[in-house]
């Protein structure tokens, strides 16, 4: 008997594949039940049956294309056209728009919103519906940043504000980010966790003359990781701290390295960067994860990125700021403790009073927590979204996902003059040798 067609899927992310670990979720996830075609950032270590992956070089500038794409950024907050132009002035999002198209997916999957301009593209050439996953909040990332962070942000806000009306469904991280959605933008939006995959981890009693933090991620200096080897070193002698930090800002882990040395010698390390699926079973003889992000945005203050969940299936003990959405889980789940407020001092009089019982407690409820919070239950979603957007209906009855297929495209009337639905609705001719210069093609019809 011939093998039933599977459905194709296509999951867009301008993004290092191999270091994303919600997309890599994504991926391996999809590929139990779908065709999947992979368009990113480079390859896979491991590519699993039923994917292909088309690697998409990341185009750099000249110093003079450098400097006509700030001048489109500077110019778009005057002539919103000219964000399109610095958009598909990227050949390596022209490369992946063709190689959407020639995969001619039933679903695409955008990956933040800088993929949806060229899902929706190639949503319109294909006749694929689109979910368009933010991951974190857009319309005010950045503004906290340096010059070149505020120049761009009310691109990346235009990103999301002509675009998202035009998604089949939409998905972000947190309830408090899908909620700030939402409002501003009148469509509904889905959450899917950023947990791991569930696995069989022991419960490790805490050493009471040494007791272990740790804080993995990227070292981008607007995080203030400094922040936390200051609460180190407030911190009585039995704490120490671990550091697994994929290098990002140019300088910033030597100038962590040295306010180390000064601040607290010998009792802060600096551990090498491991792959997203290590990082569980390489965190795991630690004591407390250390996850204080101080609220710079909306998406840091709504924040519950794969760290937290990564702390929980670990076995570790969560100690935060009162971040909301991380906040709240470990106070439900007495999985951790919450400092009053984002400074050191605060954090280290927190630790400073947790005794080593209380430690192993919190670690033996985070361990019941991860069993509730995991990869399987949110990637369950994420298939009852593909197939809901396949034939039109909710079709799992335990998973109301329902709501989110009926994006509300005019009602953007609460994100100002820069939302302009369909601005973007394809490339120039002139920069998209796919499509002819003459012809105007019409959106394709969706059942």
């Amino acid at each position: 008997m011939a093998e039933t067609a599977r459905p194709r899927l296509a999951i867009l992310s301008l993004s290092t594949l191999r270091g994303d670990a919600r997309v890599l979720r994504e991926i391996h996830h999809a590929a139990a039940r779908y065709d999947v075609t992979v368009v990113g950032w480079g390859e896979l270590d491991e590519t699993p049956e039923h994917v292909r992956v088309v690697p998409i070089a990341r185009h750099h500038f000249g110093r003079l294309g450098r400097a006509v794409q700030v001048a489109l950024v500077a110019g778009g907050r005057v002539a919103p056209v000219l964000w399109r132009r610095w958009y598909w002035r990227k050949p390596d999002h022209r490369i992946a728009l063709h190689a959407l198209v020639d995969a001619a997916p039933d679903v695409i999957h955008a990956n933040e919103s800088i993929a949806l301009p060229i899902a929706l593209r190639a949503a319109e050439r294909t006749g694929a519906r689109v979910l368009f996953d933010a991951h974190e909040y857009s319309l005010d990332h950045w503004t906290g940043g340096a010059w070149a962070g505020r120049l761009a942000a009310p691109l990346h806000r235009w990103l999301v504000t002509a675009h998202a009306g035009r998604a089949d469904a939409m998905v972000t991280v947190a309830d408090g980010l899908a909620a700030r959605y939402a409002e501003a933008l009148g469509l509904p939006c889905g959450v899917i966790l950023n947990a791991p995959g569930a696995r069989d981890v022991a419960f490790r009693a805490t050493d009471p003359e040494r007791v272990t933090l740790i804080h993995h991620g990227v070292a981008l200096r607007a995080r203030r990781l400094e922040d936390l080897v200051e609460t180190v070193a407030l911190c009585p002698e039995r704490y120490r701290l671990r550091l697994m930090l994929v290098p990002k800002d140019a300088g910033y882990l030597d100038d962590l390295r040295a306010l180390a040395e000064a601040r607290a010698p010998g009792r802060v390390a600096f551990d090498p960067p491991v792959t997203p699926e290590a990082i569980v079973p390489t965190i795991r003889d630690a004591d407390i994860g250390l996850a204080m992000i101080p609220p710079a945005d909306t998406s840091y203050l709504h924040c519950l990125p794969n760290k937290f969940f990564d702390f929980l299936h670990a076995g570790l003990a969560v100690a935060t700021g009162p971040s909301p959405e991380m906040a709240g889980i470990v106070t439900r789940e007495g999985a951790g403790i919450v400092a009053p407020d984002f400074t050191p001092a605060a954090m280290a009089a927190v630790l400073a009073s947790w005794s080593p019982d209380a430690i192993d407690a919190a670690k033996r409820n985070a361990l019941a927590t991860a069993r509730r919070y995991n990869a399987e239950r949110e990637m369950a979603r994420l298939g009852a979204i593909y197939d809901a957007l396949l034939t039109g209906t909710d079709t799992d009855t335990d998973i109301d996902i329902g709501p989110l297929l009926q994006p509300v495209a005019a009602g953007l009337t609460n994100v100002g003059p820069d939302s302009q639905p369909g601005l973007d609705s394809e490339p120039d001719a002139a920069l998209d040798p796919a499509r002819p210069p003459t012809s105007h093609q019409e959106p394709a019809a969706r059942p």
